[in-house]
């Protein structure tokens, strides 16, 4: 309703923002259908069909702080908006549809900064950037980001396998357990389990009341957590190896299983870091305010 009655009361500016809208539209069609094809058809990308969703929840929370930004024109901005339009432009002399992807958040913050000026751009930074994540990646691309996953998983795996009493030998990717030999695939890296938890880690930050240094900081924490959530799941694969045998811990089940596991343990991981910050962040201003009444 807030924003409702906004364009209500500023029918002229709605105007304008329907006619950017109508542009841009117009300039992705091309490449929206597709990535949203792939949003509908591969299980990769079934999260990039709640990003924009969840980028509209954020900015409709920020709606007032929004409104209330001084607006200036943002020569910056400008300067934004055309580093993001050539990036269009290499992707219609390419055909590179990564590029296009990139570059729409990176026009619509030039837009922003430009039109109305660095403080609203400011508040409406993190749901344009958001936007990122409903790009789908070429495999290529996921895989130079999923590569030093697989290798840093194996190596934590094989280190944490023998406490428990795993005979386990590690080699690059290759986790070897009397002749079971488990290769820590792409599917295994934990890829997946972290593009989710960076979407559900926003909404979480966004709930709670920390300050923006910590809330910098919960995320900062994310790809770390999901590295250990997904040492648990290989080495929770290892143990069915050893006590079950290798056809069902690389059964389907249990692989599709242990998916859902990685990424619910990562997020209760999570929520309790976000929890010992707030408690830490309350201690802190607790503290402060005795030490100002006894100043006084």
């Amino acid at each position: 309703m807030k924003i409702l009655d906004y364009i209500k009361q500023n029918r002229m500016v709605a105007a304008w923002a329907g006619a950017v809208a109508l542009l841009l539209a117009g300039m992705y069609w091309e490449a929206g259908s597709v990535f949203v094809k792939r949003w509908l058809h591969e299980s990769t990308y079934y999260h990039c069909i709640a990003v924009p969703g969840i980028a509209g929840w954020l900015l409709w929370r920020r709606w007032e702080r929004l409104k209330s930004a001084e607006r200036k024109a943002w020569f910056p901005g400008l300067l934004l908006l055309g580093f993001g339009l050539l990036m269009y432009l290499a992707y219609a002399r390419t055909g590179v549809r990564m590029v296009a992807g990139i570059a729409f958040p990176i026009i619509l913050a030039g837009i922003v900064g430009t039109v109305y000026g660095s403080r609203p751009l400011k508040v409406a930074a993190v749901p344009i950037a958001l936007l990122i994540f409903a790009v789908p990646f070429p495999e290529h691309a996921i895989g130079m980001v999923a590569m030093p996953m697989q290798k840093i998983s194996a190596i934590m795996t094989g280190k944490v396998a023998p406490l428990i009493g795993l005979q386990v030998v590690q080699q690059g990717i290759n986790l070897d357990l009397h002749g079971f030999n488990f290769v820590v695939a792409e599917e295994c890296s934990g890829m997946h389990s972290l593009v989710a938890l960076l979407l559900t880690g926003v909404v979480l930050v966004e709930l709670s009341q920390l300050h923006k240094y910590r809330k910098v900081l919960s995320v900062a924490i994310i790809p770390p957590v999901v590295l250990l959530a997904n040492v648990v799941r290989l080495t929770v694969v290892l143990l069915l190896g050893e006590y079950f045998g290798p056809e069902l811990a690389l059964g389907a089940m249990v692989h599709g299983f242990s998916d859902v596991i990685v990424y619910l343990a990562a997020v209760l991981g999570f929520i309790l870091f976000i929890g010992w910050l707030y408690e830490t962040q309350t201690k802190s201003s607790s503290q402060a305010s005795t030490y100002v009444l006894v100043a006084k």
